[in-house]
């Protein structure tokens, strides 16, 4: 039993380090976090429903998914090619058109509930009646930035 703990404890471990290697790696990943940042900061302000918040994570996990295995076969194509291969350009082309398809699917939940049920209007109402929350917002958009373009090429 014992030794299953630790396995699983391994498991974690190696899958949460995966997972730095793409945050600290991959700008499109941070790029994905950061939508999320934001997606999540105007539901809460919109008062989005519990369902609506759920469609958002399910959202959210499928977009970040899918750019994790995008990257894992990029660096796989990258490792085994040597020189330009054709074959390899497909599949790196295919796993990247697999997170714009996801990416996509994603923006169209997004203009459902945030145009189509209102939560935008809810929170940009919610913003103008809390000016501080928006010079909050605002303030943040430079460090999300540097999150995005420059987290990752500080060594």
């Amino acid at each position: 039993m014992k030794k299953n703990i630790r396995k699983l404890h391994e498991s974690f471990q190696h899958a949460f380090r995966g997972l730095g290697l793409c945050i600290h790696g991959e700008r499109n990943f941070r790029v994905h976090m950061t939508a999320a940042f934001y997606v999540t900061v105007f539901a809460l302000m919109g008062r989005a429903t519990a369902a609506e918040a759920a469609v958002l994570c399910l959202c959210f996990g499928l977009t970040m998914g899918a750019e994790l295995m995008n990257t894992a076969i990029e660096r796989l194509c990258d490792r085994q090619a040597s020189g330009y291969d054709g074959f390899v350009r497909n599949a790196k082309d295919i796993a990247a058109a697999g997170v714009f398809v996801c990416a996509a699917a994603c923006v169209a939940v997004g203009v459902c509930i945030f145009l189509f049920e209102g939560v935008l209007f809810s929170a940009l109402s919610w913003l103008l009646a809390h000016l501080w929350a928006a010079a909050v917002l605002l303030v943040s958009i430079p460090a999300a930035l540097w999150f995005i373009f420059k987290y990752g090429r500080i060594q």
